[in-house]
């Protein structure tokens, strides 16, 4: 396989598959650092003032961590961090742009211009189209897959990130398992879904009578995963006064429980998953710049699906067997009719794996009762199951739910019936609403107007969390 774009090609030899990616220089043509320059064929490039960035600036009307060059399959992508003072191509103010050539960035008082060279940059990929329980036949999930066995045999802090639904934590356990500390326990803290003034003692434990409803000792996530791995999700979450804890127990590898006055060593690796861009976050101040330069010691980016097409065949054939297998044991599984997989390609997948995860389960149950048990399999197809408002064109072209009376069967006995429209309507207005609140559990409780834990307990109960 091969790309026709000028930054970014794949060079799929058998023996040694591989990403060629170009270089870029990267100037200070006016401003204060005037001169300064870099050459760097990582997959990303950050500038900013801080010294964690590629390019460091000293200009002071320039944020933090101000803009981002990521090297794409079509082109350098361009995004301003959240900067104070925004980032400039001429007179019009960019968030995104896509660009193969040169460009003059004017960020602050200075401009600095983004070149692309004609020098590559070797980047291996998996010859595999998975990785333990992980699918992806994309340029990008090989690359990751590739990476993935050197860093499971190391004990360094993990940071994911990516959008919500793209699956983080099956990442963060694929390290684990394929680690030496695969023998022991695998914890997860949920950062997003626990309350302020409890995600201490989460962690850390707590001693009895530390506090109110302490009624006895408990042992917090660090000393659960003794000899294994601690999962924070959506790290980006937590509180500010929570956060320097954290560090010192990362830096110093000792936990404090609530109400005690001794330090416990701790013996966990941990992995950190956020749907939110942290340096976004430390430029608006809401988190500390050292907390992520501890977690990312190895960073992962797992791309949307939207941008890695050529995964989604690959994943929508494995849901549909592996669900079709527990509805009908033993019974064919369908198969996908061609105008299908162009649509299932075409559609951008606003949740990500789990929102085709829906859907390909929904389409598994609906081929199944309208079908019954098939001697020989039946392509399926969106437009040979018109009953189906699972399968129309309106259907993939909209949420991965339904809420209409045809989309459950009407031959169910009237609880059941019931049961079911009220699951689909449950999942479509969850899976919304944690899509414009971008995975933050806090935010979507506010906006429904429920307690938030009502809402985490629908997110568990349907597995809307990745």
């Amino acid at each position: 396989m091969t790309h026709s774009a000028e930054t970014t090609r794949v060079v799929d030899d058998k023996q040694n598959p591989r990403l060629m990616r170009r270089k870029l220089r990267l100037e200070v043509m006016r401003g204060p650092d005037r001169g300064k320059h870099v050459v760097i064929g990582k997959e990303e490039v950050n500038i900013g003032t801080l010294p964690a960035n590629d390019l460091v600036l000293s200009d002071t009307a320039i944020s933090r961590y101000h803009v981002r060059v990521s090297a794409g399959m079509r082109g350098f992508v361009i995004t301003d961090l959240d900067s104070t003072n925004g980032t400039f191509i001429g007179a019009l103010r960019v968030r995104e742009v896509t660009t193969a050539g040169s460009v003059d960035l004017i960020i602050g008082g200075s401009t600095v211009r983004v070149q692309p060279l004609t020098d590559e940059v070797e980047v291996p990929l998996s010859g595999d189209d998975r990785y333990g329980t992980l699918l992806g036949r994309s340029p990008q999930m090989r690359a990751i897959f590739a990476q993935l066995s050197p860093i499971a045999s190391s004990d360094a802090t993990v940071l994911i990130d990516g959008e919500t639904g793209t699956g983080k934590e099956g990442l963060a356990e694929e390290i684990h398992r394929a680690s030496a500390r695969a023998g022991g326990p695998f914890v997860i803290v949920d950062c997003g879904a626990i309350p302020d003034n409890l995600i201490e003692s989460e962690l850390f434990g707590h001693m009895r009578g530390s506090f109110t409803g302490a009624t006895s000792d408990r042992v917090g996530a660090f000393e659960l995963a003794d000899g294994g791995t601690v999962f924070l999700d959506e790290i980006g979450e937590m509180s500010a006064a929570a956060q320097p804890k954290l560090l010192r127990a990362l830096e110093s590898r000792q936990v404090k429980p609530v109400g005690s006055t001794r330090y416990r060593p701790t013996n966990a690796r941990i992995i950190a998953a956020t749907n939110r861009d942290l340096r976004r976050a430390i430029n608006e101040g809401s988190f500390r710049a050292d907390l992520y330069y501890r977690l990312s010691v190895v960073r992962l980016h797992i791309p949307p699906l939207r941008e890695r097409p050529e995964d989604v065949e690959l994943l929508a054939e494995h849901f549909l067997e592996h669900f079709s297998s527990r509805i009908a044991p033993g019974a064919p599984v369908p198969s996908l009719g061609q105008e299908t997989r162009q649509r299932l390609m075409a559609h951008r997948w606003p949740g990500n794996v789990r929102e085709l995860r829906n859907f390909m389960e929904r389409v598994a149950v609906l081929a199944h009762s309208a079908s019954g048990v098939q001697v020989e399999p039946e392509p399926v197809s969106i437009g040979s199951l018109d009953s189906s408002p699972i399968t129309s064109g309106d259907e993939i072209e909209g949420s991965a739910g339904g809420t209409d009376a045809a989309a459950v069967p009407l031959d169910l006995p009237y609880k059941e019936a019931k049961a079911r429209w009220i699951d689909h309507f449950e999942i479509a207005y969850v899976s919304s609403l944690l899509d414009r609140t971008e995975g933050n559990v806090a935010a979507a409780a506010r906006e429904a107007g429920v307690d938030r834990t009502y809402l985490f307990r629908l997110i568990r109960k349907y597995k809307l969390r990745d």
